[in-house]
């Protein structure tokens, strides 16, 4: 099976195919399973990330013909392209930098950030939110993020203009940021104050860019479009006609 990784050194991109070699009759490897192999044979010097190896971490976000696909958990098939996401700025071969986006809540989140204990029941919807593993699948296709880089993606900016820097927190959101406050509002240990704090934050993040949007696709399985988004255009109503 032959498939083609994409390596970014020294601000250069270079495709590289790769024979993955099957390590039993009829086996359907994951992405993790081919770059594992290609570092360990052909490609000694690949950088890319993983971590818990069961779809628990997110960390190994690549993608897949175009598309976001967390490796340990993602079938690749002859002929599929393997680049690094697109929707992040590349540090070198398949790893991106991602602390632009948790960065980007800072001051956003009390400190500590509200949690949930035995003695409070949150609502159903505030577990199913627990259930992101920031995996960022979620940037994909985001009206949203693609604002922090001239409109489009990392690799679409004008040549020469300086790209927003990830150590400040990009200045438009995402759904991840947006899930992060969903779930501060429905946390029941969030005072009032804080959900409406909370909305705003939402609303300054350009919540905006979601009206019309066909919705986001999340990694692990979320709701995003119903479970985030909807409650969020919904609770801001009118503070969006005004910006």
């Amino acid at each position: 099976m032959k498939v083609e990784i994409v390596t970014h050194r020294d601000g250069a991109e270079s495709a590289v195919e790769y024979e993955y070699r099957p390590r039993h009759e009829g086996e359907r490897p994951m992405a993790l399973d081919v770059l594992l192999q290609a570092q360990a044979t052909a490609l000694p010097d690949l950088a890319f990330r993983y971590g818990c190896r069961a779809r628990n971490c997110g960390v190994c976000t690549i993608d897949v013909n175009g598309r976001p696909r967390i490796a340990c958990r993602a079938r690749v098939r002859d002929g599929d392209r393997i680049t690094p996401m697109a929707t992040l700025p590349v540090l070198g071969d398949l790893v991106v930098r991602r602390d632009g986006i948790a960065r980007q809540l800072r001051g956003r989140l009390p400190a500590g950030e509200a949690g949930n204990d035995l003695n409070v029941a949150a609502p159903d919807d505030y577990h199913a939110l627990t259930a992101c593993i920031e995996c960022y699948a979620c940037l994909h296709g985001c009206p949203m993020h693609a604002r922090n880089f001239a409109g489009g993606l990392p690799a679409d900016m004008p040549a020469g203009e300086p790209p927003p820097d990830p150590a400040a927190g990009y200045p438009w959101g995402n759904p991840f940021s947006l899930l992060k406050l969903q779930r501060l509002r429905l946390d029941p240990l969030t005072t009032a104050a804080g959900r409406d704090a909370a909305l705003a934050h939402a609303v300054d993040l350009g919540l905006d860019a979601c009206v019309g949007c066909p919705g986001c696709k999340c990694g692990v399985g979320i709701d995003l479009k119903g479970k985030v988004i909807a409650e969020l255009l919904a609770a801001a109503g009118d503070r969006l006609a005004k910006r």
